[in-house]
């Protein structure tokens, strides 16, 4: 049989294949979420992809889906040439609103390392967000695996010595946000872990384009925590990171630290943390 790709409705999404045990079966399920849709299980048929079935979807008590709309859109970078792929999720009346000229507030989420994928899912914990009139963007970043190696490794990725593209790509979505939909008054955003060095260096590089920052347990250090091998996972992490012990690689890592210094801000530490010590936390401020 010819091989088909599976479509969906939905402009941003998350699929998998779900536990399948029957090796001959004529049906497989899969594992489907969106920034719009509850995680679901879907039961689809091997003969006709269009026979499909919800199995069970998460509850979402109070949630109406079709006062919302998501979209997957595509930022050009600073290079001119790289595409950096957003996934957007908002209330309709939010975004008539932002798209008749009037600034909403919105609210902008990066990781972009090790190679990890940020998926498109549903998160209930938006909602009071999106009901207050708030626009929550994902902006996926070289650095992760949303375009397979090439995203995250050099020459063009975001690691090691490429990994300026990284804090680059979420200044330049930033950028693209203020322009269109909110401004930087209304602009906040947000990163966990090494996800909190993206948001720390990119409020550096641009603190006059945000208005608020959440840092989650971040690792922002980054020079002297890679520099003191005796921290557990510090040699580990030299894959990702470099050794700044090495000429080529100092540099980098001294480019990326940081001060914060915009209005507000909010940073959670973890005090038994072995990858993201408080004391790492406490120098940046």
């Amino acid at each position: 049989k010819a091989l088909t790709r599976l479509e969906f409705d939905d402009a941003a999404y998350d699929v998998a294949l779900a536990t399948n045990y029957e090796v001959n079966a004529d049906k497989i399920a899969v594992k489907y979420s969106s920034m719009l849709t509850p995680p679901s299980s879907i039961e689809i048929s091997l003969d006709d992809d269009s026979q499909r079935s919800v199995l069970k979807t998460q509850a979402v008590p109070g949630y109406a889906k079709d006062l919302y709309g998501s979209d997957r859109l595509r930022v050009l970078s600073r290079d001119g040439k790289t595409e950096i792929p957003i996934s957007v999720v908002y209330r309709k009346d939010t975004m008539e609103k932002a798209e008749s000229g009037h600034p909403v507030p919105t609210h902008l989420y990066g990781y972009g390392s090790y190679g990890s994928t940020i998926e498109a899912k549903f998160g209930s914990s938006r909602l009071p967000l999106l009901n207050r009139g708030m626009i929550y963007v994902i902006a996926h970043v070289r650095g992760g695996g949303e375009f397979g190696r090439p995203w995250y490794e050099e020459p063009d990725g975001g690691k090691l010595l490429c990994k300026k593209n990284t804090f680059n790509d979420f200044v330049d979505v930033a950028r693209f946000l203020a322009g269109n939909w909110t401004t930087p008054e209304m602009l906040s955003c947000e990163g966990r872990s090494t996800g909190g060095l993206l948001v720390g260096v990119s409020i550096n590089q641009a603190p006059d384009l945000f208005r608020v920052a959440i840092l989650g347990v971040p690792f922002v250090d980054v020079a002297v925590t890679m520099t003191d091998a005796s921290i557990p996972l510090t040699s580990e992490e030299w894959v990702e990171w470099g050794n700044p012990n090495e000429e080529k690689v100092r540099s980098i890592t001294k480019s990326i630290q940081m001060k914060i210094s915009i209005p507000w801000f909010c940073t959670f530490i973890c005090w038994h943390c072995s990858c993201t010590s408080f004391f790492d936390v406490s120098h940046t401020f």
